[in-house]
């Protein structure tokens, strides 16, 4: 194969298994990135990996795939990315989104996926520091977990470079020029040129794929969670946990807790959308995760800015070549945690070896033309 010059514009979670990818071919790879790896959306991720909820079902199938990626994955990457298994758990004291929830899992079962149902009792067994209140039905995924996104990022741009690659981080990438020759990235520090070019820029990706010329719409999706400083561990089996709204409360909430320690909370589901980064919402929201585990009762709340989460107009990711140009690749997705490793090594071959993968083919930009 041809050697190619590549630039990776991005250095979020799918940018940088993309760069890492990419550089296993032997490609020379360039990864640019206006902030430091992972400082953009996958900072703000509350990083679940599954495959719950996701439609249509070749979507579920995308997600459930990169799943099973996910442990080999961390190990080729080398380091402790805070990769942690152990399912979730979601639960309903209302009937009427408890009957939904079952509906769901009989779906889900019927599609292959490791979920059962879970009683209050089983449930209490599983997490005796729980405070469980009144319950009508839950479900169990008994292979989902969660990770620390920065690191991954990190990791992917450390093997980047171990390969040959270079990293220009704090440098924006302000205009692309396509040539019937190359493709020249202006930056505020100089011009680039490079055979090939991948726009993993998130939220900013629109805007270089308007200059262009090719259409990628998004809505503005901001997403809210808190952090909690390192603490003793609050669960005990479970990565993850979903839990019911109070009487009073917008929705239910969120849990998870990383290997370091912090504790990471949002409301609603993960598609739930909220601009308040208020530091009186980050303690309401860490306030009503202490009515269930009474140990966070008084622990402070770290308020996070308000995160702008990449997300096509149609919800379902945006992954290839826009035009019959084989310079411009382009990647733009929510759940880009879970499908890091899937998206990483399939985009990488596309790219590398200017071939089609079919499991790709719902995702094509050219459905915006």
């Amino acid at each position: 194969m041809k050697k190619n010059n590549i630039a990776v514009i991005g250095a979020g979670i799918v940018g940088a298994s993309l760069a890492f990818h990419l550089s296993t071919y032997g490609k020379n790879v360039t990864v640019f990135d206006k902030g430091l790896p992972g400082s953009g959306a996958t900072g703000h991720s509350f990083a679940w990996i599954n495959a719950f909820g996701k439609l249509p079902r070749h979507y579920f199938d995308l997600n459930h795939r990169s799943m099973d990626l996910w442990s080999r994955f961390n190990e080729t990457l080398g380091v402790d990315v805070g990769l942690k298994w152990g399912g979730n758990v979601t639960y309903y004291a209302d009937r009427q989104k408890g009957q939904e929830l079952l509906d769901q899992c009989e779906r889900l079962q019927s599609w292959g996926y490791p979920i059962q149902t879970i009683t209050q009792e089983e449930l209490a067994e599983l997490e005796p520091n729980l405070n469980i209140g009144p319950f009508f039905a839950g479900i169990h995924t008994l292979t989902e977990g969660h990770v620390i996104p920065t690191r991954v990022a990190e990791a992917c741009m450390a093997k980047v470079q171990e390969n040959g690659g270079d990293i220009y981080l704090d440098t924006s990438v302000e205009s692309i020029v396509e040539t019937a020759e190359e493709v020249i990235l202006n930056t505020q520090r100089e011009e680039f040129k490079f055979d090939k070019v991948v726009i993993a820029a998130g939220v900013d990706s629109t805007n270089l794929a308007t200059s262009l010329g090719i259409n990628l719409p998004q809505r503005v999706s901001p997403g809210i969670v808190t952090r909690t400083a390192p603490l003793p561990p609050i669960m005990e089996t479970l990565s993850t946990i979903y839990l019911p709204p109070g009487p009073e409360d917008e929705g239910e909430i969120h849990i998870r807790q990383a290997t370091d320690g912090s504790l990471m909370c949002g409301a609603g589901d993960q598609e739930n959308e909220n601009d308040d980064d208020s530091q009186e919402y980050a303690d309401f929201l860490l306030k009503r995760a202490s009515r269930y585990f009474r140990s966070l009762d008084g622990v402070q709340a770290e308020r996070v800015p308000v995160g702008l989460r990449p997300m096509p107009e149609d919800g379902l990711p945006v992954i290839g070549f826009p035009n019959k140009s084989t310079r411009i690749y382009i990647t733009l997705m929510h759940s880009g945690v879970t499908l890091a490793p899937i998206v990483g090594a399939l985009g990488a071959l596309e790219i590398a070896t200017e071939s089609s993968v079919d499991s790709l083919q719902p995702y094509r930009p050219t459905r915006f033309n």
